[in-house]
């Protein structure tokens, strides 16, 4: 897709969305903002869809976005799926084009990231690593700092930062703990089209009995 100054684009971040920690949605007129929305709290995921409609409603944009990007993870296991679930469906239903970008390929948008390595958050006090060649790592911020070096060096970026707090941590620029909507929206222009987006995990999802058990099988 070229790019023009009346394209219109819809950017989603879900990777990041949690009951502390805030995902974005907006919508672009080529490179201009035209509406942005942080989202957090209880209940985010379920307002994404809202303020699409509201969005919708705005003049010029009753027939949705031409462009759909959306950050693909690593992160939130709820933000991902509401988030992805979203684009796609939007991406169907107007026939826009779809394109899915990592954490850390949009901070590396930005003049001085473009070797950083992305840190995520991730359960039990370990840490998603993206690294600029495009592997992923997951472990603990110790085991991370361990590994530090050959040839990967970089600056560090991501939420996951926060977590090598009170570590040796090697020199670097520690960026915010999101990408931005314009970082999303660069990325998203330099990647190819998707015909549906999956979430990355780095870890599979965890499924938990429900605390009664499953409900027997129907009879007859």
């Amino acid at each position: 897709m070229v790019l023009t100054a009346g394209t219109r684009s819809l950017v989603l971040n879900g990777a990041t969305l949690g009951p502390s920690s805030a995902g974005d949605l907006a919508i672009f007129e080529g490179r201009r903002c035209v509406v942005h929305v942080a989202i957090e709290g209880l209940g985010a995921t379920a307002s994404l869809a809202a303020h699409c409609r509201d969005f919708f409603k705005m003049p010029g944009w009753h027939q949705g976005p031409e462009l759909i990007i959306a950050v693909i993870g690593p992160g939130s296991f709820t933000g991902l799926r509401a988030s992805l679930a979203l684009a796609n469906g939007l991406a169907l239903g107007f026939g826009a084009q779809l394109r899915g970008v990592t954490t850390g390929a949009c901070f590396r948008t930005r003049q001085g990231l473009k070797s950083a390595i992305c840190l995520t958050q991730a359960r039990r006090d370990r840490l998603f690593v993206e690294w600029a060649d495009g592997s992923f790592w997951a472990g603990s911020p110790d085991a991370f700092l361990s590994r530090q070096g050959a040839g990967r060096e970089g600056p560090l970026v991501g939420n996951g930062v926060a977590m090598l707090a009170g570590h040796t941590v090697p020199s670097g620029a520690f960026e915010t703990a999101r990408p931005d909507i314009h970082m999303i929206l660069e990325a998203g222009l330099v990647t190819a089209d998707s015909a549906m987006l999956e979430p990355l995990y780095i870890d599979a999802p965890e499924a938990k009995l429900p605390a009664r058990g499953l409900r027997p099988a129907p009879q007859g």
